[in-house]
């Protein structure tokens, strides 16, 4: 790129810049000044963003069937970076884990902690929020948790455990939910919470399992529960029917 030629001037030819001067239609150099490129900045590494990437993964194939070089390809992050970072794939699985309990699992329980709605329109819409994750095209059908927990083998028993350590804060939620509605007066103090909750978590089990398997929205949907006295009268039976009531 060529600048400011009047007879004699300065040039910027490819960061270039010199002083030339005609002496009878011939061009001589007086100075040169090479002005270097400045390096562009280091490419940062964006944890959020690789661990969504992640995330899918283990979503759709399972931590066993997730190699080191899939997450390498998937996260555009190189080996040594994830060490740094996660110290191995264990530690991304759980760095992974925390990451979805905090963008889906907790919008979930949102939807129960609201004063405003009745005992039936909070399940409600819990349940939906989570048959629209269950069977989103956003991300990979069923519920993260779960997915993982059915194909690990026993070689995995320290993520097995931690999963299981998530998964139940799920049935502590709910019944955590349906104490508070029972204290109001809401939910009838011969209704055993307790059993009522691990039920309302195997009907999510299957959700996510009939997802896994194809299921549409509409299908899951339809499998939520919509009658809470009929789900309360079905946990009691259930109760009094276990062993160990």
């Amino acid at each position: 790129m060529v600048s400011g030629l009047v007879n004699g001037g300065d040039y910027f030819y490819n960061n270039l810049s010199f002083t030339v001067t005609r002496y009878n239609g011939i061009m001589a150099t007086d100075s040169t000044q090479c002005v270097k490129k400045s390096r562009g900045r280091p490419k940062v590494f964006d944890r959020d963003a690789a661990l969504d990437k992640a995330m899918k993964l283990f979503w759709q194939h399972g931590y066993e069937a997730t190699s080191l070089a899939d997450l390498v390809e998937a996260t555009g992050a190189k080996a040594p970076t994830l060490y740094a970072e996660f110290t191995n794939k264990e530690g991304l699985f759980r760095a992974v884990l925390d990451r979805y309990i905090d963008r889906f699992a907790a919008k979930h329980e949102a939807q129960l902690f609201c004063e405003e709605k009745s005992v039936e329109s909070a399940l409600a819409d819990y349940f939906a929020a989570i048959a629209n994750c269950f069977t989103s095209k956003d991300t990979p059908a069923g519920c993260f948790m779960i997915n993982n927990c059915t194909t690990l083998s026993p070689d995995s028993g320290d993520i097995a455990n931690t999963l299981k350590s998530r998964h139940a804060m799920q049935e502590r939620t709910l019944q955590q939910f349906l104490c508070q509605r029972q204290a109001r007066g809401e939910i009838p103090t011969h209704c055993d919470v307790t059993h009522l909750a691990e039920f309302l978590n195997c009907i999510i089990q299957g959700m996510s399992i009939s997802a896994r398997e194809g299921a549409s929205l509409e299908k899951t949907d339809a499998d939520c529960p919509n009658d809470f006295a009929f789900m309360a009268g079905t946990a009691e039976i259930g109760r009094k029917k276990s062993p160990s009531a």
